[in-house]
Protein backbone atom coordinates (compact mmCIF):
# COMPACT_ATOMS: atom_id res chain seq x y z
CA UNK A 1 0.00 0.00 0.00
CA UNK A 2 1.52 3.51 -0.89
CA UNK A 3 1.85 6.03 1.63
CA UNK A 4 -0.95 8.85 1.15
CA UNK A 5 0.52 12.58 0.39
CA UNK A 6 0.89 15.18 3.17
CA UNK A 7 -0.87 17.78 0.94
CA UNK A 8 -3.19 18.11 -2.17
CA UNK A 9 -0.70 18.45 -5.12
CA UNK A 10 -0.85 22.09 -7.19
CA UNK A 11 -2.98 20.50 -10.25
CA UNK A 12 -5.42 19.08 -7.35
CA UNK A 13 -5.60 22.50 -5.90
CA UNK A 14 -5.92 24.19 -9.44
CA UNK A 15 -9.10 21.48 -10.42
CA UNK A 16 -10.60 22.24 -7.59
CA UNK A 17 -10.77 26.26 -7.63
CA UNK A 18 -11.77 25.91 -11.56
CA UNK A 19 -14.46 23.71 -10.86
CA UNK A 20 -15.94 26.02 -7.47
CA UNK A 21 -15.61 29.20 -10.30
CA UNK A 22 -17.36 26.93 -12.95
CA UNK A 23 -20.36 24.98 -10.81
CA UNK A 24 -21.45 28.46 -8.85
CA UNK A 25 -21.30 30.31 -11.99
CA UNK A 26 -23.66 27.67 -13.45
CA UNK A 27 -25.52 27.02 -10.44
CA UNK A 28 -25.77 31.08 -9.84
CA UNK A 29 -26.70 31.83 -13.59
CA UNK A 30 -28.54 28.99 -15.20
CA UNK A 31 -31.10 31.71 -16.91
CA UNK A 32 -29.60 31.09 -20.98
CA UNK A 33 -31.36 27.64 -20.23
CA UNK A 34 -34.46 28.67 -19.09
CA UNK A 35 -33.40 28.40 -14.90
CA UNK A 36 -33.98 30.31 -12.12
CA UNK A 37 -31.10 32.00 -11.13
CA UNK A 38 -29.79 35.62 -9.72
CA UNK A 39 -30.82 38.46 -11.86
CA UNK A 40 -27.80 40.72 -11.79
CA UNK A 41 -28.97 42.16 -15.30
CA UNK A 42 -27.88 39.75 -17.70
CA UNK A 43 -28.38 36.35 -18.70
CA UNK A 44 -24.95 33.89 -19.92
CA UNK A 45 -26.21 32.46 -22.95
CA UNK A 46 -26.99 28.48 -23.21
CA UNK A 47 -24.08 27.36 -24.81
CA UNK A 48 -21.95 29.00 -22.51
CA UNK A 49 -23.71 26.44 -19.75
CA UNK A 50 -23.06 24.06 -21.91
CA UNK A 51 -19.35 24.89 -22.34
CA UNK A 52 -18.96 25.12 -18.80
CA UNK A 53 -20.88 21.50 -18.42
CA UNK A 54 -19.06 19.90 -20.82
CA UNK A 55 -15.74 21.71 -19.08
CA UNK A 56 -16.96 20.59 -15.59
CA UNK A 57 -16.82 16.70 -16.83
CA UNK A 58 -13.47 16.95 -18.44
CA UNK A 59 -11.92 18.32 -15.48
CA UNK A 60 -13.75 15.91 -13.23
CA UNK A 61 -12.71 13.38 -14.99
CA UNK A 62 -8.86 14.52 -14.29
CA UNK A 63 -9.30 15.19 -10.89
CA UNK A 64 -10.55 11.75 -10.64
CA UNK A 65 -7.77 10.34 -12.11
CA UNK A 66 -4.91 11.94 -10.19
CA UNK A 67 -6.79 11.13 -6.80
CA UNK A 68 -7.20 7.53 -7.99
CA UNK A 69 -3.13 7.49 -9.10
CA UNK A 70 -1.54 9.97 -6.20
CA UNK A 71 -4.29 9.95 -3.44
CA UNK A 72 -5.13 12.65 -1.20
CA UNK A 73 -4.72 13.78 2.16
CA UNK A 74 -5.28 11.58 5.16
CA UNK A 75 -8.38 12.69 7.34
CA UNK A 76 -7.24 13.93 10.17
CA UNK A 77 -8.18 12.06 13.39
CA UNK A 78 -8.88 15.71 14.88
CA UNK A 79 -12.63 15.60 13.69
CA UNK A 80 -14.93 12.67 15.12
CA UNK A 81 -15.54 10.08 12.78
CA UNK A 82 -19.27 10.70 11.90
CA UNK A 83 -17.82 13.67 10.28
CA UNK A 84 -15.11 11.73 8.59
CA UNK A 85 -17.67 8.97 7.01
CA UNK A 86 -20.31 12.38 6.15
CA UNK A 87 -16.62 14.11 4.50
CA UNK A 88 -16.00 10.99 2.24
CA UNK A 89 -19.63 10.31 1.61
CA UNK A 90 -19.83 14.09 0.38
CA UNK A 91 -16.66 13.79 -1.85
CA UNK A 92 -18.09 10.75 -3.56
CA UNK A 93 -21.79 12.62 -4.03
CA UNK A 94 -19.22 15.44 -5.52
CA UNK A 95 -18.08 13.02 -8.42
CA UNK A 96 -21.22 11.52 -8.86
CA UNK A 97 -22.96 15.45 -9.46
CA UNK A 98 -19.97 16.55 -11.52
CA UNK A 99 -20.71 13.44 -13.73
CA UNK A 100 -24.49 13.16 -13.43
CA UNK A 101 -25.83 16.94 -13.73
CA UNK A 102 -23.42 17.59 -17.34
CA UNK A 103 -25.37 14.43 -18.34
CA UNK A 104 -28.77 15.21 -17.73
CA UNK A 105 -27.76 18.92 -19.14
CA UNK A 106 -27.71 17.32 -22.30
CA UNK A 107 -30.55 14.77 -21.64
CA UNK A 108 -33.00 17.77 -21.23
CA UNK A 109 -31.30 19.54 -23.83
CA UNK A 110 -32.60 16.49 -26.09
CA UNK A 111 -36.03 17.04 -24.54
CA UNK A 112 -35.71 14.96 -21.84
CA UNK A 113 -38.59 16.01 -19.31
CA UNK A 114 -37.40 13.02 -16.76
CA UNK A 115 -33.51 14.33 -17.39
CA UNK A 116 -34.65 17.89 -17.23
CA UNK A 117 -36.85 17.20 -13.47
CA UNK A 118 -33.23 15.38 -12.23
CA UNK A 119 -31.17 18.07 -13.92
CA UNK A 120 -32.96 21.20 -12.28
CA UNK A 121 -34.82 19.85 -9.30
CA UNK A 122 -33.22 17.07 -8.05
CA UNK A 123 -29.42 17.69 -8.71
CA UNK A 124 -29.26 21.53 -8.71
CA UNK A 125 -30.40 22.04 -4.62
CA UNK A 126 -28.08 18.67 -3.67
CA UNK A 127 -25.19 20.32 -4.90
CA UNK A 128 -25.87 23.46 -3.36
CA UNK A 129 -26.70 21.58 0.00
CA UNK A 130 -23.19 19.84 -0.45
CA UNK A 131 -20.96 22.99 -1.38
CA UNK A 132 -22.93 24.19 2.00
CA UNK A 133 -22.05 21.06 3.90
CA UNK A 134 -18.35 21.30 2.31
CA UNK A 135 -18.39 25.25 2.96
CA UNK A 136 -19.05 24.29 6.60
CA UNK A 137 -16.98 20.89 7.33
CA UNK A 138 -14.03 22.70 6.06
CA UNK A 139 -14.65 26.08 8.54
CA UNK A 140 -15.15 23.52 11.24
CA UNK A 141 -11.60 21.40 10.54
CA UNK A 142 -9.61 25.28 10.56
CA UNK A 143 -11.57 26.32 13.47
CA UNK A 144 -13.00 24.07 15.81
CA UNK A 145 -10.82 21.22 15.33
CA UNK A 146 -7.82 22.87 14.44
CA UNK A 147 -6.46 20.77 11.86
CA UNK A 148 -5.06 22.31 8.53
CA UNK A 149 -7.13 20.68 5.76
CA UNK A 150 -8.34 23.72 4.85
CA UNK A 151 -4.56 24.98 4.07
CA UNK A 152 -3.98 22.06 2.79
CA UNK A 153 -6.63 22.68 -0.27
CA UNK A 154 -5.67 26.39 -0.70
CA UNK A 155 -2.54 26.61 -0.25
CA UNK A 156 -0.46 22.85 -0.19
Amino acid sequence: MRALPETFSLPQRLLHWAMVLLLLFNLLFPQGVGGKGLDLGFSPPATVHFAIGVTIVVLAVIRLFLRLAYGVPPEPLEAPKFFRVLARLGQWTFYLLFFAVPLTGIMAYQGGATALFLHANVFRPLFAVLIVAHVGLGLAHQYYWRTNMLKKIVLG
